[in-house]
């Protein structure tokens, strides 16, 4: 059961911001492997909810990003509540599409509310949300064509104007079967663009998270953290990969 925290501020929200805060000047220009952190807002509200920082060794960012092992806490604004906490643990070979999966569990107020994992895929890297009891509620993926082959450059719009530097990845439910070829999402996470002195000089990213409109308090504490593990598993360490 989640925390009133939680409860607090996602149960009538339909999308959060979640954004990553920049790294200081000589970090960036160094490529230092500082912490990384995250200000959390409602909707496209400015008022802040809540703050977020890795908690992992600078040895293990520094050789083993982006496949170290960090926990993180995403902790009420003011009086530090945990709303969320997440636990992704080492992966090695994580490059590999049929085996190593990456995976990150997720818990509120101490109890374990679910995980995100990857599935055995081709091309397209493909994600599961399941619940506290294991029970997958959510696909994900990045919208794709060419019979789900292919990552669809073109849906956030042309790629070189609108769509450009924007990568979203799309929710489904779970007993949802074709989810590929333009389906109808339920919810979305939306790697948004920056300014391109942010886009060129700094990984420091924004996420916009589009809740399913069924969705509980806790599974849309689910789909924010899966934000986290996106951001860590594709924009972190090695630029961005996903497209």
């Amino acid at each position: 059961m989640e925390t009133q925290v939680m409860e607090r501020h996602l149960d009538s929200v339909d999308k959060v911001k979640v954004a990553q805060k920049r790294k200081g000047c000589f970090q960036e220009c160094l490529g230092c492997e500082a912490s990384t952190e995250f200000d959390f807002y409602k909707g496209t509200e400015k008022e802040k909810f809540a703050h977020a920082k890795e908690d992992s060794s600078f040895c293990c960012r520094l050789c083993l990003a982006p496949n170290h092992a960090f926990k993180m806490t995403v902790a009420e604004e003011g009086t530090k509540e945990d709303i969320l906490s997440v636990d992704r643990p080492f992966v090695c070979c994580a490059s590999c599409s049929c085996c190593c999966f990456r995976s990150m569990s997720m818990s509120s107020g101490g109890k374990k509310i679910g995980n995100i994992e990857e599935k055995c895929y081709f091309c397209v890297p493909r994600f599961e949300i399941n619940d506290a009891d294991g029970k997958a509620v959510y696909k994900m993926h990045q919208p794709t064509c060419c019979g789900g082959m292919c990552v669809n450059c073109c849906a956030e719009g042309n790629p070189c104007g609108r769509g450009c530097c924007k990568a979203p990845f799309h929710v489904f439910p779970a007993d949802m079967k074709d989810t590929d070829n333009g389906a109808e999402p339920s919810g979305k996470i939306l790697k948004v663009k920056k300014s391109i002195g942010a886009e060129i000089f700094t990984d420091a990213d924004v996420f916009e998270v589009d809740f399913p409109k069924d969705a509980t308090t806790e599974q849309k504490g689910l789909v924010m953290g899966s934000a986290i593990f996106l951001n860590a598993i594709f924009f972190e360490g090695q630029g961005d990969q996903a497209a």
